[in-house]
């Protein structure tokens, strides 16, 4: 399977905020999410897909894979991902090992799976070994509102479509307090707070919600590689401490482990090296205890790879679907939750491959 063609193609699709616009990600603030897909066509006809992260119709990002990461990827064997992955990350490593470098790397690496998968005509879930679970329990990743009624509105809104488990991304006690009452009995709430505050202030934040029973504290020390601080913060015992959106590599969570900083390791597939890389995170989560739980703000191929990888796990991890109703769907209704549940794709591959009437009408470059 010698690759013939590699490409992305970026994708933008409009959404219901349900409140304020989401993160700027340093621009303006967009009812957009982007999906940055990575094509690999070899010299057999097969197409895989991958999916690097991307926000704001990012066309630096794009150049940027286009001219550094996929020139190395024509001509190469599909079917040698592990040896296709190291010449990638030890010919670029001096460009970054944490970004968009990696970002493209795992698209590629996506892009590999979903090939040998269509190859062997067996699902990626039956290459990693098969599954221990063929519908995943989603939670409800919601956006941030800043406000506390529309908060606890929407909360209880994603609790009428079936879900159990909500996620915060708010930093206002006032706010959080909202979505947790709102929530009451019938879901537990985790709060990511995106890695807004000092070890101190951490600290101070961590003895206050103490009281509202969080399954799970995230990222709330800056910067995110501050693991000694977060480790302060999990030693103080209040909650279950996880992290791990913002690593790079297997190399990342085993630092995260030696500082003793996270009880919760949340790696992403578009950003952490891709389905290779979750393999091994997952294999040393096993070994040391920790709590596998991989990160999922993706709408494309990145997002149907964590489906398999989370259905492949023996813990059977909780899939993240962020809580926003798309102007259109790039693989139609297979990925929506119902009733809080989503089922693992049994094609070949990743199974699913986006819709091209959408790719065309929502593509910007």
């Amino acid at each position: 399977m010698i690759i013939t063609r590699a490409e992305t193609i970026l994708v933008s699709i409009p959404f219901k905020a349900g409140g304020i616009p989401p993160w700027s990600f340093g621009g303006d603030p967009k009812c957009n999410f982007d999906t940055l897909l990575i094509r690999l066509e070899t010299d057999s006809g097969l197409v895989g897909w991958g999916e690097a992260f991307s926000r704001n119709e990012d066309h630096a990002l794009k150049t940027m894979i286009d001219t550094r990461v996929l020139p190395l990827v024509v001509g190469r064997d599909a079917a040698s991902i592990a040896s296709l992955k190291f010449d990638l990350e030890f010919q670029l490593h001096n460009f970054g090992r944490i970004g968009p470098i990696m970002y493209g790397i795992s698209g590629v690496d996506i892009a590999l799976w979903d090939l040998l998968g269509k190859a062997t005509d067996r699902p990626l879930v039956e290459l990693l070994g098969g599954p221990f679970a063929e519908e995943l329990t989603v939670y409800a990743s919601l956006l941030r509102y800043g406000e506390p009624n529309e908060v606890a509105r929407i909360t209880r809104e994603a609790i009428e479509r079936g879900y159990r488990q909500i996620k915060l991304h708010e930093v206002s006690l006032p706010v959080i307090e909202a979505a947790v009452a709102a929530a009451g009995q019938d879901a537990s709430v985790m709060l990511d707070t995106n890695c807004p505050w000092s070890v101190e202030q951490a600290l101070y934040h961590d003895r206050v919600l103490e009281p509202l029973g969080l399954t799970w504290l995230e990222e709330p020390v800056w910067p995110p590689e501050n693991y000694k601080g977060l480790a302060e913060v999990r030693a103080a015992g209040r909650h279950r401490i996880a992290a791990g959106e913002n690593a790079g590599s297997l190399y990342d969570f085993v630092a995260m482990m030696d500082a003793k900083a996270i009880d919760i390791a949340q790696p992403d597939v578009a950003k952490t090296g891709g389905v290779s890389e979750l393999v091994k995170i997952a294999a040393l989560c096993d070994a040391m205890g920790v709590e596998y739980v991989p990160h999922c703000a993706l709408f494309g191929p990145g997002q149907v790879a964590t489906l398999h990888l989370n259905a492949a796990h023996r813990g059977v991890p909780l899939f993240e679907r962020l809580y926003c109703d798309f102007e259109a769907e790039l693989y139609g209704n297979a990925t929506l939750p119902i009733a809080g549940k989503v089922k693992v794709p049994r094609g070949a591959g990743l199974g699913l491959d986006p819709d091209p009437d959408v790719v065309e009408r929502y593509r910007v470059l």
